[in-house]
C-alpha cells in the first residue's frame, strides 16, 4: 500500500509538471506588438526588423500598426491595451504612469534631435522672434510641445503672444509649405526634409532650447515584462545592439535603405543620418535621469500629470524606469552578438 501511494505521487508531481510544461509551451509569445512613429529617433525598431532579429533571436515576430503622429495619440492606444512596447518620446508616457498605469520606461532610445524650422522668408533672432508669429508642434504632453514650453518660459517669452498650433510632421511640413504658420517645431528627420524641399530653414536645434534633453525612450507594458521576462530583456538586447549597429559609419549605406523604406524620405534626406539625433539605450545615465527629472517638473507645472482623482503628480524617474531589466538585457549582448554573427 505505501509503494502504490509513492506511486500514485510521484504520477501526479510527473502530470503536474507536464501540464505547467505544456501551459508554459501555450502562453509561448509569438508576436510582440510594438508602435512607433515617423522619426529615425527609432532607427533600432526598423533595424531589428528588417534583419530578421526578431525571429532568429526572440522566437517571436514583431508586428506594429501604422505609426503615429505624436506620442499622445500613441500613449491612449498603448492604455488601451493594443501594444506591448512602444518607442515614444519620455513626455508622453508621464501623464500616463502619473495615473498609475502598468508599465515602465526601461531604455533610453535617443536624446536631442527636434529642430525649429522657420519659413524661409522669416527672420529670426532667438526666442523673443517667435511673439507676435505662429508655430506649430506636436499635441500638448508631448516632447517637442514639453521643451518648448519651458524654453519659452525660460526666455521670458510671452506666450500668450505665440500662436501655438497642433499637427503631425507631415501636417508640420505642408503648414510650412503653404506658408500656413511661421515656424515648427519637429523631431528628425521632419526639419531635413523641409530643408531639402526648399520651404523651411532649420534656425535652432533642441539641443540649443534644451542641452542633452531626453527625447524618445523604450515603454514597456508591465504585464509583458512580468509573463515574458526572457523576452522581454532579449528584446531589449536587440535594441542594444541595433543603436549600435545604426552609428557604426561602416552601416551607413545599409542604414540609409532602411529608413528610405520605413519613413519614406528621399536619399538626400536619409544622407544626412543621423542629423542632431544621438542613439542612445541606457536609461542608468545619471544626466539622462536629471534630464527626465526636469521633464517630469515640466509636466507637473503645465498640470498635465494627476494621479486618477485628478490630483497633480510629480514623477521622479526612479519611479517610472526600470534599469533592472535593462541589465540583464546587457548581460545578453555579448551571447546574442556572437548569435547574429556580430563582433
Amino acid at each position: 500500500m505505501k509503494k502504490l501511494k509513492i506511486g500514485i505521487m510521484l504520477s501526479l508531481v510527473f502530470l503536474a509538471a507536464f501540464l505547467a510544461f505544456c501551459i508554459s509551451e501555450e502562453q509561448k509569445v509569438k508576436e510582440i506588438r510594438v508602435s512607433y512613429q515617423p522619426s529615425w529617433h527609432h532607427t533600432a525598431l526598423f533595424v531589428i526588423i528588417e534583419k530578421g532579429w526578431d525571429e532568429k533571436i526572440l522566437g517571436a515576430k514583431i508586428v506594429t500598426s501604422p505609426p503615429f503622429a505624436s506620442g499622445p495619440p500613441q500613449m491612449e492606444a498603448f492604455a488601451s491595451g493594443q501594444h506591448d512596447i512602444a518607442y515614444v518620446g519620455a513626455a508622453p508616457p508621464l501623464s500616463l504612469l502619473s495615473r498609475g498605469f502598468d508599465a515602465k520606461i526601461v531604455a533610453v532610445a535617443n536624446t536631442e534631435g527636434s529642430a525649429i524650422i522657420a519659413r524661409q522668408d522669416i527672420v529670426y533672432n532667438g526666442p523673443k522672434s517667435l511673439e507676435g508669429k505662429s508655430i506649430m508642434t506636436y499635441q500638448p504632453g508631448s516632447i517637442q510641445h514639453t521643451v518648448l514650453m519651458k524654453w519659452l518660459k525660460d526666455n521670458n517669452v510671452d506666450i500668450s503672444k505665440v500662436d501655438i498650433k497642433y499637427g503631425g510632421p507631415a501636417e508640420i511640413r505642408e503648414a510650412l509649405r503653404a506658408k500656413a504658420v511661421d515656424f515648427g517645431f519637429a523631431p528628425d528627420p521632419t526639419p531635413l526634409v523641409a530643408e531639402i524641399e526648399g520651404y523651411g530653414k532649420i534656425v535652432a536645434e533642441s539641443s540649443d532650447l534644451s542641452q542633452n534633453h531626453p527625447c524618445c525612450v523604450v515603454l514597456m507594458s508591465g504585464k509583458f515584462m512580468r509573463e515574458n521576462e526572457e523576452v522581454a530583456a532579449k528584446f531589449l538586447a536587440l535594441h542594444i545592439i541595433a543603436s549600435e549597429y545604426a552609428k557604426d559609419p561602416k552601416n551607413k549605406e545599409e542604414i540609409k535603405q532602411i529608413l528610405i523604406k520605413w519613413l519614406g524620405i528621399s536619399e538626400a534626406v536619409a544622407e544626412k543620418f543621423p542629423g542632431t539625433t544621438n542613439l542612445q539605450t541606457d536609461p542608468r545615465d545619471k544626466n539622462w535621469q536629471n534630464g527626465l527629472n526636469l521633464l517630469c517638473e515640466a509636466q507637473y507645472e503645465l498640470g498635465l500629470t494627476k494621479d486618477s482623482k485628478g490630483s497633480p503628480v510629480k514623477l521622479k524617474a526612479e519611479d517610472i524606469v526600470d534599469v533592472k531589466l535593462y541589465e540583464k538585457a546587457l548581460s545578453m549582448v555579448p551571447k546574442i552578438k556572437s548569435e547574429l554573427g556580430l563582433k
